[in-house]
């Protein structure tokens, strides 16, 4: 083998390879991993849910159950913590606790969920660049506490 097709099958090899589509309705829930969650889990799960359960389309017992099919809810719920707690203070710092229409309240949350996940270009938040750098500040500051 040359230097040259080495340098070819090194590039294909490190190329990403383009995603798949995935039928959603394909997709079926994990197994449930935990037959039960403690009582301090379920109340930081309902006081998640107390603020986010307009938004969600879903019961409490069902998004309980999503956590019950981690297999680390406690990580799971530290997450949403801190998603609930970076959505408080956006409302209280640059909304003066005003709730907005659900649609906008939506996506402040998916916003939220996406820099929960590592996104931190607030073009592809789903918001206004403004807002995205507000949401982002809100969601750092919790490492400040």
């Amino acid at each position: 083998m040359n230097c040259e097709s080495i340098t070819v099958e090194f590039n294909r090899l490190m190329s990403k390879p383009e995603p798949e589509p995935i039928d959603p309705k394909k997709l079926r829930p994990g197994p449930i991993r935990n037959e039960s969650l403690s009582p301090k889990i379920l109340e930081q799960i309902r006081a998640v849910y107390d603020v986010f359960g307009p938004y969600l389309n879903t019961t409490l017992e069902q998004f309980e159950i999503g956590f019950m099919r981690d297999m680390h809810p406690e990580n799971e719920v530290a997450v949403w913590c801190s998603i609930t707690a970076a959505w408080i203070a956006y409302h209280e710092k640059h909304l003066g606790n005003e709730v907005l229409p659900d649609e906008d309240e939506k996506k402040l949350l998916g916003a939220l969920l996406s820099i929960s996940t590592g996104v931190d270009d607030v073009e592809k938040l789903g918001v206004s660049t403004d807002v995205g750098r507000k949401l982002l500040a809100c969601y750092d500051a919790l490492g400040d506490d």
